[in-house]
């Protein structure tokens, strides 16, 4: 016998068969069905935070107009800019003073039309805040 037959009759044979992946890719694909779902509703936490964010900023804002107005204003009249995000430089949520008096002010951050939050509910995720400080989620996309 030839020394490349002997070699290729005593050599064990390495390696998966094709079932033995199939079995592995299919594995796969029902752990990430499963996680999918999670992530999207930690995405949903992680936008929301740009809401929370801007709303506490425009709360500063509103107070230091106050303090020197002794009332509150509606957003155009505090300097308040987004910088946008995301593609084509757009927002996530849109800001708006739902209510400003000498008393009280109430400003609102939407979701866009452009950016979804979470796909289980499009875009109606909402957040407000008042003169107390009080962040209330009014529609809650993160669940």
């Amino acid at each position: 016998m030839s020394f490349f037959k002997q070699m290729t009759k005593n050599a064990v044979q390495k390696g998966f068969s094709l079932v033995e992946l199939m079995v592995v890719v299919a594995i796969i694909g029902v752990l990430a069905s499963l996680a999918v779902p999670k992530f999207q509703v930690f995405q949903a936490k992680a936008k929301q935070s740009e809401a929370k964010n801007n709303l506490s900023h425009i709360y500063t804002l509103e107070q230091t107009y106050f303090g020197d107005w002794d009332t509150f204003t509606a957003l155009a009249n505090l300097g308040f800019v987004t910088q946008g995000g995301g593609r084509n430089n757009n927002t996530r949520y849109n800001y708006s003073t739902l209510a400003a008096s000498a008393a009280a002010f109430t400003a609102q951050a939407a979701a866009t039309s452009t950016n979804v939050i979470a796909a289980s509910c499009g875009l109606t995720d909402t957040w407000t805040i008042t003169e107390t400080k009080t962040l209330l989620n009014t529609v809650n996309c993160a669940r």
